[in-house]
């Protein structure tokens, strides 16, 4: 990585939904993040009346969602039923609840596209500080 050449980022503001059953849904504003210097991933902050919530997941994940069902475990994404139009169906799980979040699918692709084009997919080698992962790892050790 060029030290002068700062990472590329890219935050969206958007709004989603809490899926509270087939009826009802509340709003929710959100803040979709990509820094560079984590080069494969991206982050959703949801702001929420008992504060922020984050979760970091990869960007392939999202656009992946974007077309397909994909993920497992804590993050799945997948398209909504054509039914319910363009929408993007997220469920997160943790060990103290699990959410189902809709968004626009319009909103998520310009995200996704903005991340790509800041820093294509194979340019990741870039940003990748190599000392500070292996740090990382040996500190987790």
């Amino acid at each position: 990585m060029n030290q002068s050449t700062p990472a590329p980022t890219v935050t969206h503001e958007l709004q989603m939904q809490v899926v509270l059953d087939d009826e009802n849904r509340v709003s929710l504003p959100a803040t979709l993040a990509y820094d560079a210097r984590d080069p494969f991933a991206v982050s959703a902050t949801f702001r929420t009346g008992d504060g922020d919530i984050t979760w970091v997941f990869a960007r392939d994940l999202l656009r992946d969602g974007l077309v397909d069902c994909v993920g497992e475990g804590d993050i799945v994404i997948r398209p909504a039923h054509p039914s319910r139009g363009s929408l993007v169906l997220l469920t997160l799980s943790s060990p103290s609840g699990s959410a189902r979040l809709e968004g626009d699918r319009t909103q998520l692709r310009s995200f996704i596209d903005d991340v790509f084009d800041a820093l294509p997919a194979g340019e990741e080698w870039q940003y990748i500080q190599v000392d500070l992962v292996i740090d990382e790892l040996l500190a987790e050790g």
